[in-house]
């Protein structure tokens, strides 16, 4: 069965590269409303395919003002989690951009790229995040810089959370930006993968187990606001993923039962007592 999911995924990125790239690239050049909801129709597919199962559940933020997340980081995996539920744009390592097929999905999905070697292109990439904000887009960061084991945190790093307070500079209209801290947590360790370990044998590996579970908690917001302190921001967003992961059980009970593929949501009040 592995080699047919395999053989299905590699159908439906020719399907998505050929009918509905071009379609994405005209509507992110004409602002179209649809260029939101692709990016989502594809991270579905593909949650499907690889039989990534998706339980969200949270505070609900409304449409009004700018958003940042920042999110604990585990897998690949979690890009297609997080992109399951609502339209994200991310920021991503420079090397992200140069993957062959990966890197066009990236860019149609207006991924910022940050070279992690080189400090002098944090501002841009900042800049340019805050751009994709004051469009409307939601942004979400992975603070630790890298991919863990999905049980503890490694080092939050601050610089990107700056993006919030360029915001706040080209916007005299906007009072806040609203920074939501999103917890991640999968039912397996197989989920896991490092950064220095290649992608195709992870992805392997994941078609040949059994089905993943992958639980989101949207934490409640923090404000961003003028004078705000981008350390302080970190670290409070760094606790409030800790406890959301120390009060989670494991992924695979105790859960909102997701389809692959198509998330369900919950509020967090209506399962605060799980």
């Amino acid at each position: 069965m592995a080699y047919l999911r395999i053989s299905m995924i590699c159908l439906a990125l020719i399907f998505f590269l050929l009918i509905c790239a071009p379609l994405q690239w005209m509507a992110l050049r004409m602002g179209w409303p649809i260029r939101l909801w692709l990016p989502i129709l594809f991270s579905r597919t593909l949650a499907g395919l690889v039989r990534l199962k998706i339980s969200a559940r949270g505070a609900v933020v409304g449409p009004q003002g700018p958003r940042l997340l920042a999110a604990n980081h585990v897998s690949w995996l979690d890009i297609l989690a997080l992109c399951s539920v609502e339209p994200i744009c991310f920021l991503a390592k420079r090397e992200v951009g140069s993957w062959p097929m990966i890197s066009a999905f990236a860019r149609l999905q207006e991924t910022v790229f940050v070279d992690r070697n080189r400090r002098r292109s944090i501002p841009g990439a900042n800049g340019a995040l805050a751009q994709r904000m004051l469009k409307g887009r939601c942004a979400l960061l992975f603070p630790e810089g890298t991919t863990g084991d999905g049980l503890t945190l490694r080092k939050f790093h601050s610089s990107h959370f700056a993006a919030a307070r360029d915001l706040l500079v080209k916007a005299n209209d906007v009072e806040a930006v609203a920074v939501q801290p999103v917890a991640i947590r999968y039912s397996s360790p197989s989920a896991a993968w490092f950064g220095d370990a290649s992608l195709a044998p992870h992805l392997w590996s994941v078609l040949k187990g059994e089905p993943i579970q992958c639980d989101l908690v949207f934490g409640e917001p923090l404000a961003y606001e003028r004078g705000t302190n981008r350390k302080v921001v970190a670290s409070t967003v760094a606790s409030a993923i800790a406890e959301m992961l120390a009060s989670m059980a494991p992924a695979a009970g105790g859960v909102v039962a997701g389809r692959s593929g198509g998330p369900s949501f919950e509020p967090l009040a209506a399962t605060a007592a799980s």
